[in-house]
């Protein structure tokens, strides 16, 4: 299965046409359970943060929930430390769905070369088509990185939806950067938050980074 983050394995007997049986199987051992032995626990809610580059935050905050739980304090985190949690988790939530489904798993469907004869007015396509130009114009479509190398595939959708679709990716970009940007005010940085831990958080809000 391309596209995401470790590897996973599918088996499917079909039969007649129809899927008759099929298996999921997670073939990446990472071996988080064996170098955090003997390690002080509170280190896990930065160790494990470190699994993955799109979601991080889930595995720090799911380490710190379980701290919560371990040191007996899961019921008197403070509701500053609670939905500051939350709007760090959140925020990391939405830049990962946007980069697996615009920037990962929909390069497998779209086909960016529609975009080169783009005769309209939105900025974000006209700069795309600029870029297929330069890429064309040289002869080399490794120019055309991140939309080049890929597998051919059936690319069946209308091109006014192509054309949509190619400028969701460049939008979803600065959106991903916005919630980046949200997340790090509240926990540090990201990826690879700091401030979560324990018994909520190190951060507080204030005027300045609400606004």
């Amino acid at each position: 299965i391309t596209r995401i983050e470790g590897h996973l394995k599918i088996e499917a007997t079909v039969d007649g046409g129809g899927v008759k049986d099929a298996k999921c199987v997670g073939t990446l051992f990472r071996g988080f359970e064996i170098f955090m032995k003997d390690r002080d626990p509170r280190d896990a809610v930065h160790i494990t943060q470190r699994i993955r580059g799109v979601c991080p935050t889930s595995h720090g905050t799911t380490a710190a929930l379980n701290l919560d739980s371990a040191f007996g304090v899961a019921d008197k985190i403070p509701n500053n430390g609670r939905i500051l949690r939350n709007l760090i988790q959140g925020a990391n939530y939405i830049a990962s769905h946007i980069v697996h489904f615009y920037h990962l798993a929909a390069l497998d469907y779209v086909d960016v070369t529609e975009v080169a004869d783009y005769d309209g007015t939105d900025p974000e396509l006209l700069k795309v088509k600029d870029f297929i130009a330069r890429a064309l114009a040289a002869g080399d479509m490794s120019m055309l990185a991140p939309f080049y190398p890929r597998y051919e595939g059936d690319y069946r959708l209308p091109k006014k939806v192509v054309q949509a679709a190619v400028a969701h990716y460049v939008e979803g970009l600065n959106m991903r950067r916005l919630a980046h940007e949200m997340s790090a005010i509240y926990s540090g940085r990201l990826p690879h938050s700091v401030a979560v831990v324990a018994g909520g958080v190190t951060s507080h809000p204030s005027i300045d980074s609400i606004s």
